[in-house]
């Protein structure tokens, strides 16, 4: 069985598995919980937005400010850290172009578990604004295609979308973050610690000393330490996405490669599968109640012109 094997042709969808065959006025909630969950997708964009922001900010100064502290130096020769650097953060932007145009590809199809599928699509069909856009309301539809699965396609799902970023977590993010360790890692190894009457007095752990010898840094070169808390932001952001990955390669391997059956193929077809199944529930549930609602309108219409 493939790990995610090409994605199915747009165009092959039904017109029930399409945004136009819905009506999102249907989904509503009043539920603080709702409202936290959408809140927080803001605060993920804006994560994502300052990760992009940290590149771009590092990639300048190392690149056009060709200078080092004196009192922390690179594991690597800066001349070649820099163009590593560069690089990767050069491949992070080509790939995050690559996945804008997917994604307005999925959203121009329609198609309901295509968007689902995709991480950026989803963002975007959530923060669309307007009568036409109504993003809080498909961000009720994610939520309920979401809700009620079963433990076993919660696990396809997490190991779906841990693989579709494996190439921007290994390739465009692996090379600099683990210089990112290494320089961090000197900095912590660093004696920077004033001596005399103004030396501590107590030792410090490894931590305590990182952090006491980022604030010295600051005091001298506000520029490289603020380089340096940025190289700390992106690289705890990529531990949790390495972490991610490798628990979704332990899934993978012990479970959904018997677990996923043969007539999918594919990791991707099975998630696509059991959304285009969740969501024929969800509109049938919901076509039931504005059905019954009719007949109880026309049944009380009919009843007040009989008196």
């Amino acid at each position: 069985m493939a790990c995610c094997g090409e994605r199915e042709k747009l165009e092959d969808a039904d017109a029930e598995q399409k945004w136009s065959y819905i009506n999102l006025r249907d989904f509503t909630s009043t539920s603080c919980l709702s409202h936290l969950s959408y809140a927080i997708l803001y605060v993920f964009i804006l994560i994502s937005g300052a990760v992009y922001a940290v590149d771009c900010f590092t990639a300048v100064n190392l690149l056009f400010f060709n200078r080092w502290s004196g009192q922390v130096k690179p594991v690597i020769s800066f001349k070649i850290a820099r163009w590593i650097f560069a690089a990767c953060i050069l491949l992070s932007l080509v790939l995050l172009v690559y996945r804008w145009v997917r994604a307005l590809r999925v959203i121009k199809s329609g198609v309901i578990a295509a968007s689902y599928l995709d991480p950026l699509a989803v963002r975007i069909q959530c923060v669309r604004v307007g009568a036409m856009g109504q993003g809080w309301r498909r961000f009720l539809v994610f939520a309920a295609l979401t809700e009620g699965r079963k433990g076993a396609e919660y696990v396809a799902l997490f190991t779906y979308f841990s693989f579709e970023a494996w190439m921007r977590i290994i390739f465009a993010q692996g090379p600099r973050q683990l210089l990112n360790a290494q320089t961090l890692y000197s900095v912590m190894q660093a004696d920077l610690v004033p001596a005399g009457e103004h030396a501590a007095k107590d030792g410090h752990s490894a931590i305590a000393q990182f952090w006491i010898n980022l604030r010295i840094l600051a005091n001298h070169n506000k520029e490289q330490a603020a380089i340096l808390f940025g190289m700390l932001f992106t690289l705890v952001i990529w531990v949790f996405s390495v972490i991610s990955l490798l628990l979704a390669c332990i899934f993978y391997i012990t479970f959904l490669w018997h677990h996923v059956p043969k007539r999918d193929g594919s990791l991707t077809r099975y998630c696509r599968r059991k959304i285009d199944t969740r969501l024929s529930k969800i509109v049938t549930v919901k076509v039931n109640k504005a059905l019954a609602k009719e007949d109880e309108l026309q049944d009380e219409l009919q009843a007040r012109q009989g008196e």
